[in-house]
């Protein structure tokens, strides 16, 4: 990395920086030397001199005929990062009582697009426990990488899985390409029907993803939601059948 991108990070505008490694370079020059240097007009290197005096980073030599203008040490720039942390670190708690005072009220999050969806499907790959009830269907055709994904972490105890699906012929075929075990567990919900949209529970929040008539997912965090909806869950799932039932009827059936 650059001196003058370090200096852009912590603060100093791309000309702010280039005016002021000039001078620093430089020693002591006017605002000519210093504008040829930096490769900045006169006139915005006059400015751009003003900034960084207000800085306390250059000052005027004093008693000079005409303007000149040397660099304040390097040091000061440190001194004022360490001044502005210490600042934070002091207002922190204040700022965080804000930030914890708004995980009472409901957020809503709409994310558009492909690859705005795959970002959510990304952000629930890296939850602890994740609770699903949908028709695979959609999901296989857009994103069919991501089941896999989902049963692979599932497997190696990262992140607790329950899917609750139903009797379509493509979930079936789902199933049996997915492993199982204690993380990863499917039921199918009793009787006919159909879910319409991909949902998921997960880590306190609620997504309900949708597929047409464009891709997009609605993602509400709110603890009194995620709990009412868990509780709907649960209910469902204590009702539900567990795969190896359906996939013997299934089979049976087959064989018949």
């Amino acid at each position: 990395m650059e001196t003058i991108e370090v200096l852009e990070k912590i603060g100093l505008t791309d000309k702010e920086a280039s005016v002021y490694l000039a001078v620093l370079e430089l020693g002591t020059a006017s605002v000519e030397s210093i504008a040829r240097k930096a490769e900045t007009k006169r006139p915005t290197t006059y400015l751009v001199l003003d900034e960084l005096q207000g800085k306390g980073l250059v000052s005027i030599v004093p008693r000079a005929k005409k303007s000149l203008y040397t660099a304040e040490s390097p040091e000061l720039i440190l001194t004022e990062v360490n001044r502005k942390e210490e600042l934070l670190k002091r207002f922190m708690p204040n700022m965080l009582a804000l930030f914890n005072a708004r995980t009472d009220k409901p957020q809503v999050l709409l994310f558009e697009g492909r690859d705005a969806v795959r970002g959510v499907y990304d952000k629930i790959l890296s939850g602890k426990n994740v609770a699903w009830f949908s028709t695979i269907r959609d999901i296989l055709s857009v994103y069919p990488d991501y089941p896999k994904k989902l049963n692979e972490r599932a497997m190696t105890g990262d992140v607790s899985v329950r899917e609750l699906l139903t009797k379509s012929k493509e979930d079936i075929e789902y199933v049996k390409t997915m492993r199982h075990g204690p993380n990863f567990q499917q039921h199918f919900a009793t009787g006919a029907g159909e879910f319409f949209t991909d949902n998921c529970l997960y880590d306190g929040n609620v997504v309900f993803f949708y597929f047409q008539p464009a891709i997009a997912a609605i993602q509400i965090s709110s603890q009194g939601i995620y709990k009412s909806l868990k509780s709907l869950y649960e209910f469902a799932w204590s009702a539900s059948e567990p795969y190896e039932k359906v996939m013997h009827s299934w089979q049976t059936v087959k064989k018949e």
